[in-house]
C-alpha cells in the first residue's frame, strides 16, 4: 500500500473529512480531533498494513504510524483540503467549540505550548551533550572557534526560549506570533539583561522594576502571552477599523511589556522557583522510593498522555537550576521498553511479528518508543509489564546515585546520555544513571524472555471479514440514477469509500433500502450509515459538502442503533433550500464493505427511479457477464 492510499484508507475510516475538526502530528501519531469518535472504524483502522494502533487521550483520536507519520501526515492534509503548516505542527478546519473537562484542556494547552519545540530543545540538549562529552576526552576546548560556534547552536534555543515559546503560547492562546516574540525578546533585551547582572536599580513612571534574568524561562513568557491575548481582544474591540493594524500592536506592547517587567514576571519567576524547589525537595526526601515509582509507571503515564504535566517541570528545573533530577530517574524507562522489545524479538516464531520488533527496537534505541509499545509490548501485555518492572528498578538506581540532566532537555535514547555528564565530567552520579539504563534493559531483557510466551505466526495471513449472503438494495430515493464516477468528489467518484451509485433526487425523502440496522446517524443530519441482515453495510450521503449547513434543511426520522425495515422514512430533507444554499444536491450511495462481495452490480443506471426499486445487486456469486470485484450495469 502506497502511502497516499494508507493517508485514504485512514480518512475514509475516521470518517471521512467531514468527520475532522483538526489534525496535527507528532514523532510517531497522526493526532486527530474528530466531530464523533463514534464514527471512527478503529478496529479497521489498527489493522491497516502501515498503522501500529490507535489510541484515543486528552480528547485526541490518535493514529499511531511509527517513523514515516510525517510522510503520511503530508498526504493526508490534501485530502482533508488542508494546507501543511510550515512548522508541521498544525492545521485545522472550522473546528466547534466543545465542552472539555479541566485535565483534557490542561493536556491539550501544554501539548500545544511544547510539542512544536520538543525536536528542537531535544536536538540542542544532544549537541549540548555531545559537546560536553568532547571537552572531557579532549577533543574540544571551550576557547575554541568548533567549539564556541557549536555551542552557540545548542544553547540558543534555551537562551532565547522566551522568544521561541512566544511563538507556540500564541498559538496555543490564538493572538498575534511576532508579538508574542517581541515580548520574549524584549524580557531577554541585551540591555535589561546587564542591568539585572550589574545589580542595577529601575524604574518605570516611578514604579520600582523588580529586575530578573529571563534567558532560559518558559512560564513568564506563557504567562505575558497570555495576558496580551486579553488586551489585544480588548483592543480589538474599541480601537477603529481603520487604526487597527497601527495602534493595536503599538497600545498592546505599550501595555504589556512594562506590565511583564512590573508583574507578570516577578510574581512567575518566583512561582517557577517555588516549584522548582518544592519538586526537589520531594525527590531529596526519598529518591530511590521516588525513582522506582515514577519510572515504573511512566510509559504508563505517556499512554494516558499525563507525561504532559511533567514536561514543563523537567524545563522549569533546568530554567531555575541548571539541572534536573526527575528526567534522570525516567531516562532508562526507554531502555527497559528496548530490552523487552529485543527480547520478544528473540522469541518471536511470527516472521512478520519479528521484522516489526527488530525495528522497533532499533528505534528505541534513538529514543522513540512508540513503535515498541504500540507495536510490540502493549499488545502482548506481560512484556510491557516487563518492562515496567525493569525500568522501575532503573529508576531506583538513578535516584539512589543522585543522577541528574544537565543545560537542556533530553527525549530519550543513546544520543542524550551525555547530557547527564555535566560540567564536572564523569563522576559516580553519571555512572549511576549509566548502570540504570543497563540495569532497565537487562531486567526487561530477562523476564521477557522468562515469563512472556513466543509471538507464533497468526492463523490466518488476513483479516477475517464478516460473513455475508448475496443481496439487492432497494433505492432509498426517488430520482434520477446516476453513475458514481460522475459524481463531483474524487472520495466518492474514484471508489475510495466503496463501490456504489448516486442518485440525484426528484424528492426530499430517504427510505430504508433493506431490512436492518442504524449504524450510524451523522451529527449533521447529511449522512447516514446502515447494516443489512444479510451483511451489506451501507451509506446514505445526502448531497456534497453539507455537512457545512449543520443540520439545516434536514430532518432525521431515526438513530443509531435502530432496527429498521425495508421501504421505512429514515429522514426527509428539503433539496431544494440545499440547492439555494450553493450546494451539490447529489446523493452517492456507497457499500462500504465492497471487498465482502464478489460481483456488486448496478441494476438501473442513467434513468429515473422511485424509491423502492431494485438499485444494487451484492452477490458472491460468479456471472458470465459481471466483471470480478467491478461494478456494470444490467440497464
Amino acid at each position: 500500500m502506497t502511502d497516499k492510499e494508507l493517508a485514504q484508507q485512514i480518512v475514509n475510516l475516521v470518517g471521512g473529512k467531514d468527520n475532522v475538526n483538526s489534525l496535527i502530528h507528532c514523532v510517531t501519531r497522526l493526532r486527530f480531533k474528530l466531530k464523533d469518535e463514534n464514527i471512527a472504524k478503529t478496529d479497521d483502522i489498527k489493522n491497516l498494513d502501515g498503522v501500529m494502533t490507535v489510541i484515543k487521550s486528552g480528547g485526541q483520536y490518535q493514529v499511531v504510524i511509527g517513523d514515516k507519520v510525517a510522510d503520511i501526515y503530508d498526504q493526508v492534509m490534501p485530502i482533508l483540503g488542508l494546507k501543511v503548516d510550515e512548522n508541521r505542527a498544525s492545521a485545522s478546519t472550522n473546528e466547534k467549540k466543545e465542552k472539555k473537562n479541566i485535565w483534557n484542556s490542561l493536556v491539550e494547552l501544554l501539548s500545544s505550548l511544547f510539542m512544536p519545540v520538543l525536536g528542537p530543545l531535544a536536538s540542542a540538549g544532544i549537541l549540548k551533550g555531545i559537546l560536553v562529552l568532547c571537552t572531557v576526552t579532549g577533543l574540544l576546548t571551550e576557547k575554541s572557534g568548533t567549539y564556541m560556534i557549536l555551542y552557540a547552536a545548542s544553547d540558543a534555543v534555551f537562551y532565547f526560549l522566551p522568544i521561541v515559546l512566544g511563538f507556540s503560547a500564541a498559538k496555543a492562546f490564538k493572538t498575534d506570533p511576532f508579538l508574542s516574540a517581541i515580548i520574549g525578546g524584549a524580557l531577554v533585551y541585551p540591555t535589561m539583561v546587564s542591568a539585572y547582572s550589574a545589580g542595577k536599580a529601575l524604574h518605570f513612571m516611578g514604579i520600582p522594576v523588580i529586575l530578573m534574568n529571563y534567558t532560559q524561562t518558559l512560564i513568564p513568557i506563557v504567562a505575558a502571552v497570555y495576558l496580551l491575548s486579553i488586551v489585544q481582544k480588548y483592543l480589538n474591540k474599541i480601537v477603529p477599523k481603520q487604526l487597527k493594524g497601527i495602534f493595536v500592536p503599538l497600545l498592546s506592547l505599550v501595555i504589556v511589556v512594562p506590565l511583564s517587567f512590573l508583574i507578570v514576571g516577578p510574581v512567575t519567576s518566583t512561582l517557577s522557583q517555588w516549584l522548582a524547589d518544592a519538586v526537589l525537595w520531594i525527590y531529596g526526601v526519598a529518591p530511590v522510593i521516588a525513582g522506582f515509582l515514577l519510572a515504573g509507571i511512566w510509559q504508563l503515564a505517556v499512554l494516558l498522555g499525563l507525561h504532559w504535566a511533567f514536561i514543563p517541570i523537567f524545563l522549569n528545573n533546568i530554567a531555575t537550576k541548571g539541572f534536573d533530577p526527575i528526567n534522570a530517574m525516567l531516562y532508562c524507562t526507554v531502555f527497559g521498553q528496548v530490552g523487552a522489545a529485543l527480547a520478544m524479538s528473540i522469541k518471536a516464531k511470527d516472521p512478520k511479528f519479528k521484522e516489526l520488533s527488530i525495528s522497533a527496537t532499533i528505534s528505541g534505541f534513538l529514543g522513540i518508543t512508540e513503535p515498541i509499545i504500540y507495536g510490540v509490548t502493549l499488545p502482548h501485555k506481560k512484556s510491557f509489564l516487563m518492562a515496567s518492572i525493569g525500568s522501575a528498578f532503573g529508576g531506583a538506581i538513578a535516584g539512589f546515585s543522585g543522577a541528574k540532566m544537565f543545560g537542556g532537555f533530553a527525549s530519550g535514547g543513546v544520543f542524550g546520555i551525555p547530557m547527564f555528564i555535566g560540567n564536572h565530567g564523569i563522576n559516580s552520579a553519571f555512572i549511576g544513571f549509566l548502570i540504570s539504563l543497563v540495569v532497565a534493559f537487562s531486567i526487561a531483557l530477562v523476564l521477557t524472555l522468562i515469563l512472556v510466551p513466543s509471538v507464533k505466526p497468526s492463523k490466518k495471513d488476513t483479516k477475517e471479514t464478516t460473513e455475508v449472503t448475496d443481496s439487492n438494495i432497494e433505492s432509498p430515493l426517488s430520482g434520477t440514477v446516476m453513475p458514481l464516477s460522475s459524481v463531483n468528489d474524487e472520495v466518492f467518484s474514484k471508489g475510495f469509500m466503496g463501490k456504489g451509485v448516486a442518485i440525484s433526487p426528484s424528492l426530499g425523502e430517504v427510505y430504508a433500502p433493506f431490512d436492518g440496522e442504524v449504524v450510524s446517524v451523522f451529527p449533521t443530519k447529511h449522512a447516514i450509515g446502515l447494516k443489512s441482515n444479510s451483511g451489506v453495510e451501507l451509506l446514505i450521503h445526502i448531497g456534497l459538502d453539507t455537512v457545512n449547513l449543520k443540520g439545516k434543511h434536514f430532518d432525521t426520522k431515526i438513530k443509531a442503533g435502530d432496527t429498521v425495515k425495508a421501504g421505512q422514512l429514515l429522514e426527509k430533507f428539503d433539496y431544494e433550500a440545499i440547492q439555494k444554499d450553493g450546494y451539490d444536491i447529489t446523493v452517492p450511495i456507497i457499500i462500504t464493505n465492497s471487498n465482502d462481495f464478489t460481483n456488486i452490480s448496478i441494476l438501473k443506471s442513467n434513468q429515473a427511479i422511485e424509491h423502492g426499486d431494485n438499485l444494487l445487486n451484492a452477490s458472491n456469486q460468479s456471472s458470465d457477464n459481471v466483471i470480478h470485484g467491478t461494478v456494470t450495469s444490467h440497464a
